[in-house]
């Protein structure tokens, strides 16, 4: 320990001249010098280690005392810096090297976002810039609790949302809103309208009155099953008991016919490259980007940008906002080709496909029919589909009807 306290704080050697020497160390104990070193020399002479510090005092009690000293040695960090008091550059860059490190280990290097199953990271990383945190962020700046009051008043995806701030690590614990299930308002009156044209092929009413039969011929909007239920009597009750409004719904199968149309044109642009590249390496720390070399400006018109990045992982998992960009652009010009007719009818008769297979609900296609065209350049392509699916949509009754089928009329008018 005496070593590492005499190496850390600095010594100094001094050889002691007299007839007694044991005086002189009897001198410094009365004082509390403390010598880390006494060995006895040729010739009756004395050599004794002390601090740095206590040197000067060692020094003015052999002064007083009439023992010469003579300085032998010297070590210690103390000795080692003095040789470099006039390097001021060295100096400086020691000091920024402190400052960086004290500003360093408190700026946010990393975040860290937990808990997001559907909302996207990015959008969570995006608002919390907005909030004030980010990669470069002075940590002990950052109010927590407005932060994360903030996140949930301009998220409503999310119900909670906790910043821990861990040295130089920001971690983010959010849980998203869970949407509510699809409740049948049973409350609410409603029909079930058609939604496109038809012949009726199947209806299945499980709540209120059928305005369709099989065979029948409907419109889009049409009401297929009314949510104004007319009661009837039984016996031995006649006459009417008035009506009832109710939630409609139920099961309505129709024959429909659809139509979709696309088109492209025959024509259009390909890239050619030059082969001419211009490639551009940016460095960016904390989110600030620096540009290392490479051109500023492209020549080119026309080019097209292909960035590949690196990222500081020092740690597996554990990246540092610390990115090494290269940007390679690549110059093109643009000739006019044209496209094979047979490859893009084929191309918008897989699109039809796909829209009209979206379009349908609980339904099949029955029969396609195709009609092709070619006019100033742009192919078309039509599709008439014969399908059968379901065509009900349940929607609430208008204020209007509400007014002029009152609700349980039946019942107040019963004998």
């Amino acid at each position: 320990m005496k070593k590492f306290l005499a190496w850390l704080l600095g010594w100094r050697e001094f050889q002691v001249a007299g007839e007694t020497p044991a005086a002189f160390l009897n001198l410094c104990a009365g004082a509390g010098v403390p010598l880390l070193k006494m060995l006895p020399q040729a010739g009756g002479t004395l050599l004794v280690r002390t601090t740095l510090w206590q040197s000067l005092t060692l020094e003015a009690l052999a002064r007083e005392a009439g023992y010469p000293l003579t300085q032998v040695g010297a070590g210690g960090v103390p000795v080692f810096l003095r040789r470099f008091r006039r390097r001021y550059a060295l100096w400086a860059g020691l000091a920024l090297a402190v400052v960086l490190f004290a500003v360093g280990s408190r700026t946010v290097l990393t975040i860290d976002v937990v808990g997001c199953e559907n909302l996207p990271k990015e959008a969570v990383l995006a608002q919390l810039r907005l909030c004030g945190v980010s990669v470069g962020t002075y940590a002990p700046g950052v109010e927590v609790r407005q932060v994360e009051n903030r996140m949930l008043r301009t998220m409503d995806s999310l119900t909670f949302c906790a910043v821990n701030l861990q040295g130089t690590r920001v971690e983010v614990v959010v849980r998203e809103r869970e949407d509510p299930p699809d409740l049948r308002p049973e409350d609410q009156p409603g029909d079930v309208v058609s939604a496109a044209d038809g012949v009726i092929t199947h209806i299945e009413p499980w709540a209120g009155d059928a305005q369709v039969q099989v065979g029948d011929a409907v419109l889009e909007g049409e009401v297929l099953i009314a949510g104004a239920m007319e009661l009837d009597p039984t016996p031995p009750l006649e006459g009417s008991l008035g009506t009832k409004l109710v939630h409609a719904e139920g099961l309505v199968m129709a024959q429909t016919w659809r139509t979709f149309t696309a088109e492209i044109p025959l024509t259009a642009q390909e890239k050619v490259y030059t082969g001419e590249e211009w490639v551009r390496y940016t460095l960016s720390l904390g989110g600030k980007r620096v540009k290392i070399f490479g051109k500023s400006g492209i020549p080119a018109e026309n080019y097209d940008t292909m960035t590949e990045q690196k990222v500081c992982t020092p740690l597996p998992g554990k990246a540092l906002p610390v990115i090494w960009e290269k940007e390679t652009c690549r110059a093109y010009t643009l000739e006019e080709i044209t496209l094979d007719r047979a490859q893009a009818e084929e191309m918008l008769r897989t699109r039809l496909l796909a829209d009209l297979d979206q379009a349908l609900d609980q339904g099949e296609i029955l029969r396609t029919d195709w009609a092709v065209e070619e006019e100033d350049g742009m192919l078309r392509v039509t599709l008439l589909a014969q399908c059968r699916e379901q065509i009900g949509r349940e929607v609430p009754l208008t204020q209007q009807t509400k007014e002029s089928t009152p609700l349980d009329q039946g019942e107040e008018g019963a004998p």
